[in-house]
């Protein structure tokens, strides 16, 4: 039974294991989820780590959210990520359901932003699956021809 827990300190080389092993994710993504890892478990910033750990103690997924500075009770969910080996068994879900119970007692708005190249279209999918819509979407963001989506649900 995989069970769902808050980070610490000694899940980094797991979490670091997770960023790698995802395929949509580029270097300098791979680089940026690392500051924020290591922010989060550090406590040097607002962020939150839930982590999913398999029977073993081997981690299978994680998800990392935070207030958005000078906002009233409005969150950024950074990043989401599960093992390949673990995708499409309802991991992300239950990384996202466990979030969004921790942030449903503040009737908190979540907003996450991702990328419209078709890399990231199970992550668009993923979350319109689960009552997020596209709030925003910025053209040619990234670069010419990658928009940034944004996507928003109220709790």
């Amino acid at each position: 039974m995989i069970t769902i827990r808050k980070a610490r300190s000694n899940d980094r080389g797991g979490l670091l294991a997770l960023v790698a092993a995802q395929d949509n994710f580029t270097v300098l993504e791979q680089e940026v989820a690392e500051e924020v890892i290591d922010d989060g478990l550090t406590g040097k910033d607002d962020y939150e780590i839930l982590v999913a750990v398999a029977p073993g103690g081997e981690l299978v997924g994680f998800i990392c959210f935070g207030p958005i500075p000078l906002t009233e009770c409005a969150f950024d969910l950074y990043w989401i990520a599960t093992l390949p080996s673990h995708g499409r068994q309802g991991l992300g879900a239950s990384l996202l359901a466990a979030m969004e119970e921790q942030l449903r007692p503040v009737k908190a708005v979540v907003y996450i932003d991702t990328s419209s190249t078709p890399e990231y279209a199970k992550a668009r999918g993923f979350y319109e699956k689960h009552g997020y819509r596209i709030a925003a979407q910025l053209k040619d963001f990234y670069h010419p021809g990658d928009d940034r989506v944004i996507y928003r649900k109220e709790l």
